[in-house]
């Protein structure tokens, strides 16, 4: 009789250890492909910073150029339609 008791013991013990070792590659898969997920998030946030960094240098670039007088008429004639006292614009209607 010992023996018999002895034999579901090892039998829940062993079905014990093949559930533990199931949930054990499970969880491994899991977080394997949580891993691979965040790796391309990474990726795709650290070429959006260095797109950012980009702008900002461009950014600061027209900032120091802000204080040059030739720049300056330049974007108020471009941007803003303006021109010197007593100049004449003339545009071209023909769309050439």
């Amino acid at each position: 009789m010992k023996n018999v008791r002895t034999g579901k013991k090892s039998l829940l013990m062993r079905l014990c250890l093949l559930g533990f070792a199931a949930y054990i590659a499970v969880s491994l898969v899991t977080l394997q492909m949580e891993i691979n997920s965040k790796r391309s998030q990474l990726a795709d946030v650290s070429e959006k910073c260095e797109e950012q960094r980009l702008a900002n240098k461009e950014i600061e670039r027209l900032i120091s150029l802000g204080n040059d007088k030739s720049y300056l008429a330049r974007i108020a004639r471009e941007k803003l339609n303006m021109g010197l006292p007593e100049e004449h614009v003339y545009k071209d209607a023909s769309g050439s």
